[in-house]
């Protein structure tokens, strides 16, 4: 009797049997922009065989003229170059960077871009797996990424 009466006591003061902290607002913000999303249009990366450099190209979005857009070229170098990172390279009006990743394992890498509009504030992060742009390949069909506000 004692040690269900501890027991009790013990189950009573756990935390895991506490009562739920309190909701928080209601109210929810979304991170995304309402406008609407950018396409990355004809991605290309191109290395040389000794994968000591690589060129990216790429499209990008004029978001205020659509009818036109910006074509953006970045030459990394590197060992390997297929892995080296962008920084801060200029597009029009956008800020490009990028990380390459093998956190899936080294047969199923990808590169994340950064890609910034800070006047208008806005973010999106396009990835591409190795598999997509080996061997210069074209990405088909082109790709669309809903932009982020930035804080």
């Amino acid at each position: 009797m004692l040690f269900t009466t501890a027991l009790l006591g013990l189950l009573a003061t756990s935390p895991a049997l506490a009562a739920p902290p309190s909701p928080r607002s209601a109210e929810v913000v979304s991170a995304m922009a309402d406008t609407p999303q950018w396409t990355i249009g004809s991605f290309k990366r191109t290395c040389n065989t000794q994968d000591t450099w690589c060129i990216y190209s790429f499209t990008l979005p004029n978001i205020d003229d659509a009818a036109t857009g910006f074509g953006c070229t970045h030459i990394v170098e590197g060992t390997p170059a297929s892995r080296a990172s962008i920084n801060g390279q200029t597009c029009g009006p956008y800020t490009v960077s990028s990380a390459w990743s093998g956190q899936f394992g080294e047969d199923k890498g990808f590169t994340t871009f950064s890609i910034v509009h800070y006047a208008k504030r806005l973010i999106v992060w396009p990835a591409y797996a190795d598999w997509e742009v080996k061997n210069g390949t074209v990405v088909v069909p082109d790709k669309s990424y809903a932009p982020a506000v930035l804080p």
